[in-house]
């Protein structure tokens, strides 16, 4: 299993780092592509503009041609107008390639070439001459030359980083990371398939062991059931003649006779309480009772109701303040509120009558940190039964809700050391917890925290 984890957990790391690395080059790519079409674009707005300029000497050598030959001033206007046209695009194309010193030369070259072919046609225009015409297509031939120059350089730029080494090195990166990703799939297809194989092999297992606990359980229900019935039976049978022999030969039993059959029937009545409390711990533990909104006022006044011999055999006071409706199982709730009761009433001190007081609040889960700090942000009711018996040491805190655990014999306070269990049992099934805080002599505090529904 650890194996199969390491795997995933690197397959998992690999796949990230694979996955960045491409998104890296992808990015690289994409910003190198952009670049490259700045300068396409930079590329064709210089040759756009030295053919513009060259279109524009033409016109005008072509002017001056026809004026020339035909003495007509018509063909005069490109010639004319050919500084007001060269100028805006010679200053664009300077701007253009302030960052090329070698393209700025060139420019710089025909920029005297056109001047000087301007002054040649203005002279020849002047004087009406063709003995310059020979020169002027020598200039023209020149500028010609120039510009393709200028282009050529532009062109060679455009070529010279249309490869970059991100994109030659890019098919090789995709065949790597290919061929490395079809490994991960394949042998974690073999993982997966392992994993499955096993896990078919765990839930049939599961299921024989499911089947066994259900046959199991349905043996325990049987015992219980005996439990609860036949075993009660020969208790009832010893109780009942045990009162007969007592009753009827209470004059020929001496005082050893009759305190004999006094254990007898007080060893049965504790038999008979100890198999009722386990009943009701079983019953708790397998459930079954349908939830319900339960009124926590009149189950403890019920409570009190049921208890009420025991209360006015020690005097015991019992406070209760204004209680909620909970959420739950009305039994489970009915028996734990008795055996707090009960446990607060029969471990009293001696010769002072039981206090006892409950309350109720809406409160945070900040009390409930020490078990665990993901209950921080939830809200509880908590229901505080408090005592003034004789407490305990808070080191039992724990101990004291385990079943049959005591932390007193029998001769000093009778007990059967199952209603905590009860207690600890019914919170769990109500998904709350109940915190235990005690002194030796200072009384008991059980507080019991019901969740809320989150909103």
């Amino acid at each position: 299993m650890k194996k199969r984890l390491f795997f995933i957990i690197t397959a998992f790391v690999l796949s990230l780092v694979i996955t960045l690395s491409l998104s890296y080059l992808l990015f690289e790519s994409y910003v190198q592509s952009n670049a490259q079409n700045r300068r396409i674009e930079h590329a064709y707005k210089v040759i756009l503009k030295t053919s513009e300029l060259e279109n524009f000497i033409k016109e005008a050598e072509t002017g001056q041609r026809g004026y020339l030959l035909t003495n007509d001033s018509v063909f005069l206007q490109p010639y004319l107008r050919i500084r007001a046209d060269i100028t805006p695009g010679y200053d664009s194309l300077k701007r253009l390639t302030a960052d090329n010193n070698h393209q700025q030369l060139l420019l710089n070259m025909a920029g005297l070439l056109m001047n000087n072919l301007i002054d040649h046609f203005q002279h020849s225009v002047f004087l009406k001459s063709r003995i310059s015409l020979m020169e002027t297509k020598t200039n023209m031939d020149s500028l010609r030359n120039v510009f393709k120059e200028i282009q050529a350089e532009e062109t060679k730029l455009v070529k010279r980083n249309s490869v970059n080494r991100y994109e030659q090195v890019m098919p090789r990166y995709f065949t790597a990371i290919f061929l490395f990703a079809a490994t991960i799939i394949f042998i974690s297809f073999l993982v997966i398939l392992k994993e499955y194989r096993q896990r078919s092999l765990y839930q049939k297992q599961l299921e024989q062991k499911m089947l066994e606990v259900n046959a199991y359980n349905v043996e325990l229900e049987q015992i219980a059931f005996a439990t609860s019935h036949d075993l009660q039976e020969p208790l009832r049978r010893i109780r009942t003649f045990s009162d007969r022999l007592l009753w009827k030969y209470r004059d020929q039993l001496n005082e050893d006779g009759q305190m004999i059959l006094s254990r007898i029937d007080y060893s049965a009545r504790r038999m008979q309480g100890l198999i009722e409390d386990l009943m009701n711990f079983a019953n708790l533990v397998r459930g079954g009772e349908a939830i319900s909104e339960v009124d926590a006022d009149r189950l403890l006044q019920s409570v009190c109701e049921l208890l009420k011999p025991d209360i006015e055999l020690k005097r015991a006071t019992i406070h209760i303040g204004q209680m909620p409706k909970i959420t739950g199982f009305e039994k489970q709730l009915y028996l734990m509120f008795k055996a707090l009761i009960d446990n607060a009433i029969k471990f009293s001190k001696p010769g002072i009558p039981p206090v006892v007081t409950i309350q109720c609040v809406q409160t945070t889960g900040e009390e409930l940190t020490h078990i665990d700090h993901k209950l921080l942000k939830k809200q509880f009711i908590r229901i505080s039964v408090q005592d003034n018996g004789i407490g305990f040491s808070n080191e039992f805190t724990q101990k004291i809700f385990l079943i049959f655990q005591r932390l007193h014999s029998t001769a000093e306070y009778e007990g059967k050391g199952i209603g905590l269990a009860i207690v600890e049992r019914v919170m769990t099934n109500h998904s709350g917890y109940v915190v235990a805080i005690s002194k030796p002599d200072k009384g008991a505090l059980f507080n019991l925290y019901f969740p809320l529904p989150e909103s």
